[in-house]
């Protein structure tokens, strides 16, 4: 059928439809967002948003904020910078100052970088002499792509240089067409930003900057009407004046940041002349494989093939005045990838640079159906139904992984964090350098990359550069977990014990000898920790740190955190089911289920101990027959003389089953002589049946004075 003429005219019935429509495509767009907003996984390029979170956490961890940002997944020294550090900047001082996760706050920042980039598209738009009506049909096909959805609210800086990007377009057409002095201040800044935030970004939207220029320049042709060689100048001029500055410090910053990698032997593979024949697809920029690539994910995150073949038809029927608008959009599109065609087919996020063209250029096609003569009601029909395919397809793709709410991570980081201390490096090998794994461990990692995990110089080199640090564990994913030259590398440069202490499903840990045994019996610990399974050669240590005097100095540093609400700390435990530091009735307390021991130094003369204890109000439940329930417990302050004696100080048993007095906080408290070379000795025990049952004894403060 053929296309009707076009509507002489929009009137303001049908502009208010417009902005109603955007506004509540707008709300889908929040509400699609928002889904698992609180959610600590990071759905949607995870590896490449976990690289960018890594090193917001560790600029906000350790206050960092300069040039050469850390990165510390690849060894010392900790930075490889990427793109300069503006996003990053951003989210850890925002989060710092309110509290937020840092997680949100990226997500945050991300999501107002894109809507902040609608203003710019607005206005361009006006530029192109689109009028407002259609300028909401056209933007709310952004609100309505799989792509913005999941990538609008990313841990990513792409949003951050997307606004910059189109910011700068608008300033660059308002510089030159009005050589304005504020204009062209205030292009610089925004092309600076792109260009440091993302410098793809930044090259891509100086395509359509360079087509804009050369139609200035023909207009101002010799011949035509104020034309001629000073015109000409004075276009190029203003042009050069808005691009030279963000091009320059564009430039400045790669190489600065390939000076700062290129310190790291592990890190020097990630300088830019390394990776030109990648980010440009030397010899692949037609491979068919690669345009395979590009077209699933156009399917997948863009618009899927029956919704394109259906706006290809509209376009074919009614595609008439706007026709070459709709073409230099699209044309733009598709020269981004063929720009750089092997970044685009393998990362998906670098879409969130063009795919606004394709999208606005769906909204020329439809703005063009409500602008023919067609009914009222089949042409917005026909666009009600496209955007309803699209919302879809945008749950379909997407809701699911959204939704799933995490603490972020594995059951191994989280098993990662628990058995290494804050301060302690990962060696991890057959994960390249992926940086989930440091990221939600929260740990600096040396990850070495595929391929060199078998090359001993290589290796040497990588963990010469850890000298003076402390290496908590070798992480070995399929098939290094056979390479049994990496690992007693490791064993001989780093100290750790030869035998493996657990795995998660293709991953094997060994941990520095002096963590084993405390790792084999806090692993519990971890959240997800029946997904651990511990090694053959760690099962006959199992039950060494529980039933048995442990030394407290032996532990490792933040093992010894369980104590740190006592003063002195013990020298030495004894409990039977583990030693924890818990949050309970509104405090940290100690695990003293009976029986526990604790024996303290302490010098000799007069002094005071004070000991905080509680029950666990639901070991005393009144829902709880009398047979559950526990009998009470018994807390004892003793000294034991040097001979072995044991001679008690005071005792107390409570048990708010039966006295209310005994529930909550209680204070067992003595003053008296303590010899020297005696220990203060601090029990919990059964109730004078013998029975346990029940008995969530715990410490609180502990002070001896």
């Amino acid at each position: 059928m053929p296309a009707a003429a076009p509507v002489p005219g929009i009137d303001r019935r049908e502009g208010r439809q417009a902005v109603i429509l955007f506004v509540a495509l707008l709300g889908f767009h929040g509400w699609a967002v928002s889904v698992g907003w609180t959610s600590f996984n990071l759905p949607g390029g995870e590896f490449r948003q976990a690289q960018t979170a890594v090193s917001a956490y560790w600029i906000q961890h350790d206050n960092n904020y300069a040039l050469a940002y850390p990165t510390p997944v690849l060894g010392k020294p900790w930075s490889v910078p990427m793109e300069f550090p503006l996003y990053q900047w951003t989210v850890a001082k925002l989060s710092t100052v309110t509290g937020w996760p840092l997680t949100q706050t990226g997500r945050g920042v991300n999501l107002a970088c894109f809507y902040l980039s609608f203003p710019a598209l607005f206005l361009l738009l006006g530029r192109l002499g689109v009028p407002p009506a259609r300028r909401w049909v056209m933007l709310g096909f952004l609100l309505t792509c799989p792509l913005y959805v999941i990538y609008g609210r990313a841990f990513l800086m792409e949003t951050m240089a997307l606004m910059f990007a189109v910011w700068f377009l608008l300033g660059y057409v308002r510089t030159v067409e009005q050589r304005h002095a504020g204009w062209l201040v205030f292009t610089m800044l925004c092309g600076i930003g792109a260009g440091l935030a993302k410098v793809t970004t930044f090259l891509f939207i100086l395509m359509p900057a360079f087509a804009w220029t050369l139609v200035w320049l023909w207009r101002v042709r010799p011949g035509q009407p104020g034309g001629g060689p000073r015109a000409i100048l004075r276009v190029a001029a203003w042009a050069l004046a808005a691009v030279a500055l963000p091009c320059v410090l564009a430039v400045w910053w790669i190489r600065y940041a390939d000076a700062v990698k290129a310190l790291n032997p592990v890190g020097a593979f990630l300088v830019s002349d390394n990776l030109t024949s990648f980010n440009l697809g030397l010899g692949q920029r037609w491979d068919p494989g690669i345009w395979a690539q590009h077209w699933a994910i156009w399917q997948a995150e863009l618009m899927p093939a029956l919704l394109l073949a259906a706006v290809g038809l509209l376009a074919a029927l009614f595609l008439r005045r706007r026709g070459g608008l709709a073409g230099l959009l699209v044309f733009f599109f598709l020269a981004a990838q063929v720009l750089f065609p092997v970044l685009y087919a393998y990362h998906e996020y670098y879409y969130v640079a063009n795919s606004f063209l394709l999208m606005l250029a769906v909204g020329v096609v439809l703005g063009e159906v409500l602008d023919s003569r067609l009914p009222r009601v089949v042409a917005w029909g026909l666009l009600l139904a496209i955007q309803a395919g699209q919302i879809r397809h945008c749950v379909q793709v997407h809701y699911t992984d959204m939704k799933s709410w995490s603490f972020g991570g594995t059951p191994l980081t989280e098993a990662l964090k628990v058995v290494t201390g804050p301060e302690d490096i990962l060696v991890i090998a057959g994960d390249d350098w992926n940086s989930m794994k440091p990221y939600y461990a929260q740990r600096r990692a040396l990850m070495l990359p595929h391929g060199r995990e078998s090359e001993p110089d290589f290796v040497a080199r990588a963990f010469g550069q850890l000298r003076g640090e402390t290496v908590g564990a070798l992480v070995l994913r399929a098939p290094e977990e056979q390479n049994r030259r990496l690992i007693d590398a490791a064993v001989r440069t780093f100290g750790l014990d030869p035998r493996p202490v657990f795995g998660w499903q293709d991953v094997l840990v060994y941990l520095r000898a002096d963590l084993r045994l405390a790792a084999i019996a806090g692993i519990k610990d971890a959240r997800d920790s029946r997904f651990i399974t511990l090694t053959p050669e760690s099962l006959p240590d199992l039950g060494k740190l529980k039933g048995h005097e442990v030394e407290t100095a032996a532990l490792p540093a933040h093992l010894r955190r369980n104590f740190s609400r006592m003063t002195p700390l013990p020298w030495k435990y004894y409990t039977s089911f583990g030693a924890d530091l818990v949050a309970e009735s509104g405090g940290e307390f100690f695990t003293a289920h009976p029986d526990t021991r604790l024996w303290f130094k302490v010098p000799a003369g007069v002094r005071t101990i004070a000991v905080e204890c509680l029950i666990s109000p639901g070991a005393y439940a009144a829902s709880l027959a009398d047979g559950e329930a526990s009998d009470g417990v018994e807390f004892s302050i003793f000294l034991q003389q040097a001979g072995g004696k044991i001679i008690p100080l005071v005792s107390r048993l409570l048990d708010p089953r039966r006295q209310a007095a005994d529930r909550g906080r209680q204070i067992l408290e003595y003053r008296g002589e303590i010899p020297a070379g005696a220990d203060v000795l601090i029990q919990t025990g059964p109730g004078p049946n013998g029975n346990n049952s029940r008995d969530w004894a715990f410490l609180g403060a502990i002070s001896i004075r």
